[in-house]
């Protein structure tokens, strides 16, 4: 006869917290996670500090604990037909369908902007961006638009010399000081641009997301080859279609 399998309580105990946080983008406070996975306020405090270290959770700013970008990560890995957008990604779909180029949505991760949706466009791109691909801040417009509603010393933090890092393409920023000087305007216009900087002859354009309080949560961005991709024609459709994920997000509370 066989027995049952031996299973880890502490793990299983964890993998009911980040399901709980699943269910609400604004996050849980520590009692109430301890309250609902009926354990301790040590305990739940013990594990979700091991969940925020692996970067499975995250501190948000109203002190409540959310899912991270790990999480994310992890769950990108699920097949495609299991996927489920919601709400927020409807307006990404209908600029995708419109335009007929690829349409995607990043949050911050450190030096990176991390997909996290992405509807590819009827054409091949010659650049392999899919669900999960990083893309260095400095040379992705959704990158730079994250930078530039940074704090200068949060940005020289993440780029600490004159010289940005190279590699990327041709055509990217070679210096911190060409990339700063892009900050005032992409404030002002509210989007940032994309020459060839992450893919040589592949320009795009990015806006960003924010909730009900009006913090910036991910970046809304479209691209396409340099050779048909106009970045001038697409700003307008590019901003209503942020503006409306704004709104979705706020009033539903959908995360992102």
């Amino acid at each position: 006869m066989n027995s049952a399998p031996r299973i880890s309580s502490t793990v299983s105990t964890a993998l009911r917290i980040l399901r709980l946080l699943s269910t609400r983008p604004g996050g849980f406070r520590l009692s109430d996670v301890a309250e609902a996975c009926k354990i301790g306020k040590s305990s739940a405090h013990v594990l979700l500090s091991t969940l925020v270290e692996q970067g499975f959770v995250q501190k948000l700013s109203s002190g409540n604990y959310g899912l991270g970008i790990t999480a994310f990560e992890v769950g990108s890995a699920v097949p495609e037909n299991v996927r489920f957008g919601g709400a927020i990604a409807r307006p990404m779909r209908e600029l995708a369908d419109t335009s007929g180029e690829s349409v995607s949505l990043a949050l911050l991760h450190g030096r990176h902007a991390v997909m996290v949706q992405r509807f590819e466009s009827r054409q091949i791109l010659r650049a392999e961006i899919r669900i999960g691909t990083r893309m260095p801040l400095f040379a992705c417009a959704s990158g730079k638009y994250f930078l530039a509603h940074m704090p200068m010393d949060e940005v020289n933090s993440l780029y600490p010399d004159k010289e940005l890092p190279q590699g990327v393409s041709s055509g990217q920023l070679r210096t911190k000081a060409a990339l700063i000087g892009q900050f005032e305007e992409i404030r002002s216009r509210n989007y940032a641009s994309n020459v060839g900087e992450y893919a040589d002859g592949i320009n795009g354009v990015a806006t960003g997301v924010r909730n009900a309080s009006g913090e910036l949560v991910a970046a809304l961005s479209i691209a396409g080859p340099s050779s048909r991709f106009d970045i001038d024609s697409w700003t307008e459709p590019l901003l209503s279609t942020a503006h409306s994920m704004s709104l979705i997000h706020g009033k539903r509370g959908q995360g992102v």
